[in-house]
């Protein structure tokens, strides 16, 4: 009996928003709960990998530990958010993250894995470019703070939808993060705003940059044409 592991995967993204109440029955996004990330060396714990928090058990499967661990209250303060940014961004840092090896085993027709991992970098790249919109605003003080809330809230809800198509968990549980406490703690003011997204900037570039290091682009400017 074969094993569609891109099938089961998607399966079990779509079943873990909905279970962490990021979707609802018709496949509409909404807000979401949160997990913990705990504190403990990765790579102490049967399962985990190094540069990542999340297990996968056994190290081939394709199920992270982020399904069975339990929820957490939303960062009740903007220390306690960039905390946690700042953890993550130092388990990617200097080894490969977990997100990055899922994303060498995607594959998608007709280029095998070329298009995942070319779709999923341009994503990262987006979500950069709209924070840092988001932050020229906070630097400008002519958006009140509250608006700026709900754009983070909304740039980040929508990238990891979109990311949830390549497998990106480990930054979609980041990124709920910065959803919820947008939009039940949020910002107080433009500086707080400025000094959220430059860690939050951080942590997603980083992951941009393993992406980015696995695209071929000299063979690829050296042995594809541009159609006419």
């Amino acid at each position: 009996m074969s094993v569609d592991l891109d099938t089961m995967v998607r399966q079990a993204v779509l079943e873990a928003l909905h279970q962490r109440g990021w979707m609802d029955g018709n496949g509409r996004a909404r807000p979401t709960a949160t997990i913990q990330l705990e504190r403990e060396a990765p790579t102490h714990v049967h399962g985990r990998q190094s540069g990542s928090d999340f297990c996968t058990h056994c190290g081939g499967c394709m199920e992270p530990a982020v399904y069975e661990r339990r929820d957490r209250a939303t960062p009740a303060s903007l220390a306690e958010m960039t905390d946690r940014l700042d953890r993550f961004t130092e388990l990617c840092w200097k080894t490969e993250p977990q997100d990055v090896r899922r994303l060498r085993q995607l594959s998608r027709p007709p280029m095998g894995q070329i298009p995942g991992i070319m779709y999923a970098n341009f994503n990262l790249f987006w979500l950069g470019e709209n924070l840092q919109t988001v932050r020229d605003e906070a630097r400008a003080g002519t958006i009140p703070v509250d608006h700026l809330n709900e754009m983070l809230a909304a740039a980040c809800l929508r990238s990891a939808v979109r990311l949830s198509k390549w497998h990106l968990l480990d930054v979609i549980v980041l990124l709920s993060d910065v959803v919820a406490f947008a939009r039940k703690i949020g910002c107080r003011d433009g500086a707080e705003m400025k000094e959220l997204i430059e860690h939050l900037l951080i942590a997603v570039d980083r992951v941009q940059c393993w992406v980015d290091r696995m695209i071929p682009w000299h063979h690829m400017d050296a042995q594809l044409e541009l159609v006419p």
